[in-house]
C-alpha cells in the first residue's frame, strides 16, 4: 500500500461522509455517519459515532495521515480526535463549504446555492468571498431539507383536518412511520433528541408525493426553489450584482423534486438572465480532494483534475434520476 495518505471530510446537519485515499488518488476506505453539528444533535451521540467512524476510516496498517481537509458545519475536534487515535495527522485544513461546492463543480470561482438539512448561497469571486443564509432551523435555512420536511409535516396536519386541500401526504407519513394517527407525531417529532435530522428525513415523503403530482407537495418544492433564489440574488446584489463563473445548486435537498431546481433557475434568470445554472458533477466531498490536488500542484486549473477523479472517484458522483436531468436541462 501506498505511504501517503490523505482525507477528505464533509458534514452537515444530516450526514458525514469521509474518504482515506492515497497519492494515486485511489480510493482505501470512506465511512459515513449522522449529522456533525453538536448545536442540533446530543453530543455523547456525536462523539460516539466519531469514534466508530475513525475505526472504519482507518485500517489498521496505516499509522500516518499527510493530510485532513475538513468541510463540517460545527466543531470537526470530535472526528479530528478520533482518528488521531489511529494515525498521526500532518496538516490539517478547513475548507468552506461553498469553496467545495464550486469545486466539485470543476470550478473555482461562482455563486453555490447550498441546500442540504440547512440552506445557504455562498458568493465566491476574485477577491471577495460572502454568504447568505445559514442561520440555523429555527432562524433561517429557507429551503433546506428541514424547512421542506417541517412544511410537508405541516401541510400534512392541514390535510387531515379540514384547512388545506386532501393530500396523500398524511397517509404516506402513517405508512412510512407506521402509525394509525397523525396525532402520534407529535410525540415521534417532539421527543426525539436528534428531531432535526428526522424532521429533515420526512424529505423522502415529500419527494414520493411530487412524483404522484400531489399538489401540495409540489408547493413545497416550489417553495423552496423560491427561497434558494432568493438567497443567491441576494448574494449577488450583496457583491456588486455581477459574477463570474456558474450558479451551482448542491446538496442533498435539490434532488427531491424537479420543480425545486425549475423554479429556482426560472427566479434567478428573471434577474441574470445569462446565468449558467447547474448541478456539480461531484458530491461536495471530492471538492475538498480536488482543492487539495490544487494546493499540491499550485494550480488555479479545477477542470484539469476532473477527468482522473470521474474515474477513480466515481462512487462520489452527484447522482440525479435520468428523468430528472432530461426535465432540468436547459
Amino acid at each position: 500500500m501506498s505511504s501517503r495518505y490523505y482525507i477528505a471530510a464533509d458534514g452537515g446537519g444530516t450526514k458525514l461522509l469521509t474518504v482515506l485515499y492515497d497519492e494515486q488518488r485511489r480510493v482505501i476506505r470512506s465511512a459515513r455517519t449522522q449529522g456533525t453539528n453538536t448545536l442540533f444533535r446530543p453530543k455523547e451521540a456525536v462523539y460516539r459515532e466519531a469514534e466508530e467512524l475513525a475505526e472504519e476510516l482507518i485500517p489498521s496498517d496505516v499509522k500516518e495521515i499527510a493530510f485532513a481537509d475538513f468541510s463540517i458545519v460545527g466543531d470537526s475536534s470530535p472526528y479530528l480526535d478520533a482518528i488521531r487515535r489511529r494515525a498521526s495527522v500532518g496538516e490539517v485544513s478547513g475548507r468552506g463549504e461553498g469553496n467545495v461546492a464550486l469545486a466539485s463543480a470543476g470550478v473555482k470561482y461562482g455563486v453555490a446555492a447550498q441546500a442540504g438539512t440547512g440552506s445557504d448561497a455562498f458568493f465566491i469571486q476574485p477577491g471577495r468571498h460572502s454568504a447568505v443564509g445559514g442561520w440555523g432551523m429555527v432562524l433561517g435555512d429557507e429551503g433546506g431539507g428541514y424547512d421542506i420536511g417541517l412544511r410537508t409535516l405541516r401541510a400534512a396536519i392541514w390535510s387531515e383536518d379540514g384547512r388545506a386541500e386532501k393530500s396523500v401526504l398524511p397517509d404516506l407519513i402513517r405508512e412510512a412511520w407506521g402509525i394509525r394517527n397523525l396525532w402520534e407525531m407529535v410525540e415521534r417529532v417532539s421527543g426525539n433528541p436528534d428531531m432535526r435530522s428526522l424532521v429533515a428525513s420526512v424529505t423522502h415523503i415529500t419527494e414520493k408525493a411530487a412524483a404522484l403530482g400531489d399538489p401540495a407537495a409540489v408547493s413545497i418544492y416550489e417553495h423552496a426553489g423560491h427561497e434558494l433564489a432568493v438567497q443567491v440574488l441576494a448574494a449577488v446584489k450583496n457583491g456588486g450584482g455581477s459574477f463570474v463563473g456558474p450558479v451551482v445548486a448542491s446538496g442533498g435537498a435539490w434532488k427531491g423534486s424537479r420543480h425545486m431546481f425549475d423554479t429556482f433557475r426560472r427566479e434567478v434568470r428573471a434577474v441574470h438572465p445569462e446565468a449558467e445554472i447547474r448541478f456539480p458533477d461531484f458530491e461536495p466531498l471530492v471538492g475538498s480532494v480536488i482543492l487539495r490536488m490544487m494546493d499540491e500542484d499550485r494550480s488555479e486549473d479545477v477542470a484539469a483534475h476532473m477527468a482522473e477523479l470521474k474515474e477513480t472517484f466515481s462512487a462520489f458522483r452527484y447522482k440525479l434520476p435520468p428523468d430528472f436531468i432530461a426535465e432540468c436541462a436547459d
